[in-house]
């Protein structure tokens, strides 16, 4: 059963979604034969997915590869009446790729891609430091990228 306010999910539209997952580029063509469907059921439904926000076809990079020499993730504790409005001042940040609430010792969890570790301090130093509500923080340096993947699957909401 899907969440009140988020968008359902049929069957088709997760095998759609998984088949996306493992490779952006197939073609519509592709993508109705792997899902079983005909080539006017996919268009429709692939139509409905990304005008609804719910898939994003994007292309992915190690930022290392791409110059980004300083990629970090940033734990913050925050005021909780202010997270709200934390997540989406830092959501408005340059450079910042990935913002999230989080269970456990930390509040929001950030990631910045950094060229440079200046950049990565004036980021820290000019743009996050200055946003009220945020109580403390941990930045933790990425070094190396070991696995990244968005093939995790979708579970339907029939």
């Amino acid at each position: 059963m899907a969440l009140p306010g988020r968008p359902r999910i049929d069957r088709t539209e997760g095998r759609m979604i998984e088949i996306l997952q493992l490779n952006g580029r197939k073609t519509t063509r592709q993508l109705a034969k792997e899902a079983g469907v005909s080539e006017l059921t996919a268009r429709r439904k692939l139509r409905r997915l990304i005008d609804q926000d719910i898939i994003r076809v994007v292309a992915t990079v190690d930022p290392f590869d791409v110059g980004y020499e300083t990629p970090a993730i940033i734990g913050l504790r925050v005021d909780p009446s202010r997270l709200e409005e934390v997540a989406t001042a830092i959501s408005e940040l340059p450079n910042v790729v990935y913002v999230a609430a989080t269970t456990g010792n930390i509040d929001l969890i950030v990631e910045v891609m950094a060229r440079t570790n200046q950049d990565l301090a004036d980021f820290l130093l000019q743009h996050l430091s200055g946003i009220p509500g945020v109580r403390s923080s941990e930045t933790n340096l990425i070094i190396r990228i070991f696995k990244q993947s968005w093939a995790w699957g979708i579970r339907a909401s029939e």
